[in-house]
Order: structure tokens, then sequence, then C-alpha cells
């Protein structure tokens, strides 16, 4: 896909003029901190101040689900120790983006590009470096479940009468009376909306998934 570039932008590319930057914003425990490597900070819709950093190579895979970049962040000044050994950073937002200043250090276009943007995962530090690793937020998608999806509801604990309780999560009021754990039972005892059961699943079983397009016909 063709990315569409501002005539600004080439007219600065014309005259050789363009500077780029790149911008770092990090979440540490609600709060968002923004940085530049430029000398001067940076004003977008929030500004960004001068801090030196760096990041290797973000690693990309077809065979990994997650994604991952590592970013070098200057820690002279012993800000970054405040915020990572007093605070609880890990699952903060971070963005990775990238700016053009033309020759006076204006932003062209206003417009900044993202290079990458996850959460904070692990991270070390030492007296003068942080090193942070951000991981990717699809990395949701390769986390184990706590429990597995059924047709049937899942509530352990049914309406008893010996009890003379309901179930925690199942909340009938059916008294004594029994529960095979299926959909129309449930139906039966007027308690459908605390069924603990996913009762579409046998329907979409050995059947193709299509995600983002239609299927022709």
């Amino acid at each position: 896909m063709t990315r569409s570039i501002g005539s600004n932008i080439i007219a600065q590319l014309e005259n050789e003029e363009l500077r780029p930057f790149y911008l770092l914003s990090m979440d540490c425990d609600g709060t968002t901190y923004y940085y530049t490597d430029c000398d001067i900070p940076i004003t977008l819709t929030n500004t960004y101040n001068p801090l030196g950093f760096n990041f290797q190579p973000i690693r990309y895979s077809m065979n990994e689900i997650v994604d991952q970049a590592t970013i070098e962040i200057d820690n002279v000044d012993e800000v970054m120790t405040s915020l990572f050994v007093g605070g609880t950073p890990q699952g903060g937002d971070v963005v990775l983006s990238i700016v053009v200043l033309n020759s006076s250090y204006n932003v062209i276009d206003a417009v900044a590009v993202t290079i990458f943007e996850g959460e904070i995962d692990s991270w070390t530090l030492d007296e003068s470096k942080l090193k942070v690793t951000v991981t990717s937020i699809f990395h949701q998608w390769s986390q184990n479940t706590m429990m597995k999806h059924s047709p049937s509801c899942r509530w352990s604990v049914f309406n008893s009468s010996e009890l003379g309780t309901s179930g925690t999560e199942c909340a009938s009021t059916a008294g004594g009376l029994w529960c095979d754990r299926t959909y129309e039972r449930c139906q039966t005892l007027n308690n459908t909306s605390h069924y603990g059961g996913f009762r579409f699943l046998p329907s979409i079983v050995d059947k193709e998934i299509w995600w983002g397009r239609i299927q022709s016909t």
C-alpha cells in the first residue's frame, strides 16, 4: 500500500532540509511522560522534552505473535529510578514514533508516524541507563486461558435446598429442583440470564471462519 506524503514534506525533501527525530511517550502508574531525542522540546498535541534514548532494531516475526522493541533511556539524573524502582511500570503504554522538522525546527505537517506501540514488559536499570522491553499489545493473544469454554453451564454450584443458598455465579432461586446444566433446563428454571455456558459453540464446530473479508458465493 502506498503511503501518501504531504506536499510540505516533499518540498523539504527537495531542499534537503528534513531533520527526523524520535518521540517517546511512556505511561507509568497512570501518568504519561513525553520525550524526544531532539535537543529542544517538540510540541504536537503534547510537549516532548529532550532526553537521550535509542532503540534496538524492532523484532517482528511471522512465527511468533509477540513483537518486541527494546529502548535504552538515559538515566544520568536518576529521574527514571524514581519512576521505575518506586512504581509499578509493567503494563504501561509505550508509543515510539518519528517526526520530521524543517531547518527552523518546526514540525512539518504536525504529524508523527508511529513506529511501534505496546506495553512495558520488563526492565533493567543501572546508574546511567534504563533498558525497557516493550511488548506488542497482541501479546495477550498468546496467553493461556484460565478456563476452557463449554456449551454446557460451567458453574459448579447450583441452588440447593439442603445448603439453603444459591450458587454465587448461578444465582438460581429454583429451591430443591435439579439442573443438568443444559440451556434448555436453564430456560425451564427461568435463569438464562445467569447461564454459564456458550451454547452456540456446537454450531460453529468444523466451520471455516472468515476474518476481514466476505466469502464469495
